[in-house]
C-alpha cells in the first residue's frame, strides 16, 4: 500500500512581511496610546473623607486681634480689633467699620470649622495642588488671636459638582479640607464693601426740579407750582434746552428712577488722585436733584404711619469712568462709590423731546378759573364760579376724602350757560393731542387763534394756532412752537 505523501506548502515571503508590518503597526499604536494615557492621567482620586465636620480654631470674638484678607490679584487688606468690638481698617485711608460689618467679620473669624477632612495624607493631593486651585491659592486669610496663634488659610477652587464647598489647606496642618461656601463669602469680601454705604434719601414726592448735565448738553425740568398742589403731576415743565410743558407720565417715570438711585460699595475718598484715577476729571454726567421741604409718611417701629418733616436739600451724583460695562464710578458728596449702570446709565440716554407734552391743554377742568378764546377780531370768554356747598347746620359738605364739595357755574361773555355741556366740551379739548413735530428752523407766522387758560391759583397758559400748511396748524404752547395738528382739530365745540 502506497503511503500518502503530504505536499509541502509553498512559502510566500510577501505575506510574512505583511504580517510583520501589521504587528508592528498595532504595537506602535499601543505604545502611543499608553504614552497619551500616562500624560493625561487625571488627578489622583482623593480617598473618602476620614471624618465629618471639624472645628479647626475656636476662640471668643474678643480674642480676634487682626484679620488679613487677599482675594485673587487684589491687594490684601487688614483690619484690627479695638476694645469696643469694632474693627478698623489699617492704612492711610483707614476707617472704623460699622457695627454690623465688624460683627459679620468677627462671626466668620472667631470659630473656623471645616466641612470635611478630605484627606490626612499630603501624598493624596500634593501633586495636584494646581488642579484644586491651591497653587497659587485663590484666596488667603490670616487671622491672629490674642494668645499669638495665627490661622493661615489658603482657599482654592469650589468642588466641581455643586460648588457647595472649597478646597482648603491650613499652614502647619498636612490635611486637605473642605471649607463651606458660606464661610468663604463671609470672610473674603472686597475692601470696598467694608465701608458703610448710606444712599441719600430721595422722595419722589419732594422732587421739584432736576438737571442732567453732560459734556454735550444741559437738560432740566422744574415743577411749575408747589409739591403739595393737587395737580402737581401735571405742572412739570422742561426748562432747558427749551421751555415747554412736560408730559406727566414721562416725568413721573424719570422721578421714579431718580428716587431709585442707589450707591454700591465705597471705593474711597474724593482725593485729587482718586478723582483722576476714576474718571472724574472728565465726568460723563452730573445728576442734580432738588427736593423741597415737606412731610413724608414713614412707617414707625410700631407699624403705624407718621408724618416726618424733611428739610430742603440738593443731592448730586456725578458719573465718572466705567469700572465695567455693568458698573460705573459715582461721586456723591466727598466719597467715590460704584453703582449699577442700569440705574445711572439710563439718564445718559434721556431724550428731552420724548418728555414734551403732546397734550396742548395744561389745566384740568377742576382747576380752571377762566378760558378766553380769541379768533381774529372775535373774543369769547368763559368764567367759572365755584361756591362751597353748606349743610343745613352751616358745616361745609365734604367728599369721602375730606375735600370741600363745590357748586360750579359757568358764563360765556357774561351770560350763564349749562355747566355740564361746557364741561363735556372742555374735557374733549383736554384729550386733543398733536399730530407731529415741526421741522427745525421752520418759520411760524402770527397766530390766527389764541386760547388763554387761567388756573384757580392764577397760573396762565396759552395755546396759539398758526397756519403751518394747507392742512395743518402749528401749535404754540406758552410761546414755544414744537408740534402741529390738523386744522380744526383744536376747538372747543359747544354749539
Amino acid at each position: 500500500m502506497m503511503q500518502h505523501v503530504q505536499k509541502k506548502k509553498r512559502f510566500h515571503p510577501e505575506r510574512r512581511r505583511m504580517r510583520l508590518l501589521i504587528a508592528s503597526f498595532f504595537g506602535l499604536m499601543l505604545l502611543i496610546a499608553a504614552i497619551i494615557l500616562l500624560r493625561s492621567e487625571p488627578p489622583r482620586e482623593l480617598p473618602d473623607p476620614v471624618s465629618t465636620a471639624e472645628t479647626l480654631f475656636a476662640y471668643d470674638k474678643s480674642d480676634v486681634t487682626s484679620i488679613t484678607i487677599r482675594r485673587g490679584e487684589e491687594a490684601p487688606w487688614t483690619v484690627v480689633q479695638g476694645g469696643d468690638g469694632l474693627l478698623t481698617l489699617t492704612g492711610e485711608d483707614g476707617f472704623t467699620l460699622s457695627e454690623a460689618t465688624s460683627a459679620t467679620l468677627l462671626d466668620a473669624a472667631f470659630i473656623l470649622p471645616c466641612e470635611e477632612v478630605l484627606t490626612s495624607d499630603p501624598v493624596d493631593y500634593a501633586a495636584n495642588l494646581a488642579d484644586y486651585g491651591l497653587n497659587p491659592p485663590q484666596y488667603e486669610a490670616i487671622i491672629t488671636y490674642a494668645n499669638g496663634v495665627t490661622a493661615h488659610l489658603s482657599i482654592g477652587n469650589p468642588e466641581a459638582e455643586h460648588g457647595a464647598w472649597y478646597y482648603m489647606t491650613v499652614a502647619g496642618d498636612e490635611r486637605l479640607f473642605a471649607f463651606s461656601r458660606g464661610m468663604v463669602e463671609a470672610l473674603f469680601v472686597s475692601r470696598e464693601s467694608l465701608r458703610q454705604v448710606t444712599t441719600p434719601t430721595i422722595h419722589k414726592a419732594r422732587i421739584d426740579r432736576f438737571t442732567l448735565t453732560s459734556p454735550k448738553q444741559v437738560l432740566s425740568w422744574a415743577l411749575d407750582g408747589d409739591i403739595t398742589d393737587s395737580d402737581a403731576a401735571d405742572k412739570w415743565r422742561i426748562t432747558s434746552p427749551i421751555s415747554y410743558p412736560a408730559d406727566a407720565d414721562a416725568v413721573s417715570s424719570l422721578l421714579a428712577n431718580l428716587a431709585n438711585l442707589r450707591l454700591g460699595a465705597c471705593v474711597g475718598p474724593a482725593t485729587a488722585e482718586n478723582l483722576a484715577a476714576y474718571g472724574f476729571d472728565a465726568p460723563r454726567l452730573t445728576i442734580s436733584i432738588h427736593l423741597a421741604a415737606g412731610a413724608v409718611g414713614v412707617t414707625n417701629a410700631d407699624g403705624a404711619v407718621e408724618a416726618v418733616d424733611y428739610p430742603e436739600e440738593t443731592i448730586t451724583f456725578i458719573i465718572g469712568g466705567e469700572r465695567s460695562e455693568l458698573v460705573d464710578y459715582v461721586l456723591c458728596g466727598n466719597t467715590i462709590y460704584v453703582s449699577s449702570h442700569f440705574t445711572v446709565g439710563m439718564f445718559m440716554e434721556v431724550d428731552v423731546a420724548a418728555t414734551m407734552s403732546r397734550y396742548p391743554v395744561l389745566v384740568a377742568l377742576g382747576n380752571l378759573s377762566s378760558l378766553r378764546i380769541q379768533e381774529g377780531d372775535g373774543m369769547t370768554e368763559y368764567v367759572l364760579t365755584r361756591t362751597e356747598q353748606v349743610a343745613e347746620n352751616n358745616d361745609l359738605i365734604t367728599d369721602a376724602e375730606g375735600n370741600p364739595v363745590w357748586d360750579v357755574t359757568v358764563s360765556r361773555n357774561g351770560e350763564s350757560i349749562d355747566y355740564a355741556a361746557f364741561g363735556a366740551a372742555y374735557k374733549a379739548l383736554t384729550l386733543v393731542t398733536v399730530s407731529g413735530t415741526l421741522p427745525e428752523g421752520e418759520g411760524i407766522g402770527d397766530p390766527h387763534t389764541v386760547y388763554t387758560f387761567t388756573d384757580v391759583d392764577g397760573t396762565v397758559h396759552t395755546v396759539a394756532l398758526s397756519t403751518f400748511d394747507a392742512l395743518h396748524d402749528a401749535v404754540i404752547v406758552d410761546g414755544h412752537a414744537a408740534f402741529y395738528l390738523i386744522k380744526g382739530g383744536f376747538r372747543l365745540q359747544l354749539d
